[in-house]
């Protein structure tokens, strides 16, 4: 897949009165195939930066979003507004069930790119762990080639 797409990520995580924010810029892939759009890019790990993450969001033509995170600590996150779902983190130290309610989405995307903003809480055995914020702005790379 060709990475000719420039992705802007941004995510927010709120636990009680404190948030963390990251905030990455790479290449990515972005097709769309069967009414779902994908994009596809790499993440390093902060602790090995030998070590590399294949990251996939598929954008399904319901408005379900799904985070699809490939290497030793994988986990399909599925974001739905409206409703919770349970996914299963695989970490090195196990595996951990989470719940996640989508409060929010947002999704303008196009066959040239566009923006994705989603809102949604993570709970531990019903209890909420965190609020997070997810905003994803991917446009074609020779539009932009400098990232400005």
């Amino acid at each position: 897949m060709d990475e000719n797409y420039i992705l802007s990520v941004t995510g927010k995580q709120t636990v009680e009165d404190h948030s963390d924010k990251i905030e990455l810029k790479t290449m990515a892939s972005y097709v769309s195939k069967n009414g779902s759009r994908y994009i596809t890019y790499k993440e390093y790990d902060t602790q090995n930066p030998n070590k590399k993450y294949r990251t996939t969001v598929k954008v399904g033509e319901g408005g379900t979003i799904t985070v699809m995170k490939g290497g030793a600590e994988s986990h399909n996150l599925i974001l739905e507004k409206g409703v919770r779902h349970k996914c299963e983190y695989v970490t090195s130290f196990g595996i951990i069930s989470l719940g996640v309610y989508t409060e929010s989405v947002r999704i303008e995307l196009g066959d040239n790119g566009g923006e994705l903003e989603v809102h949604y809480s993570i709970d531990v055995q019903s209890e909420l762990a965190s609020k997070n914020e997810l905003f994803l702005k991917i446009e074609e790379a020779n539009n932009n080639v400098n990232g400005e």
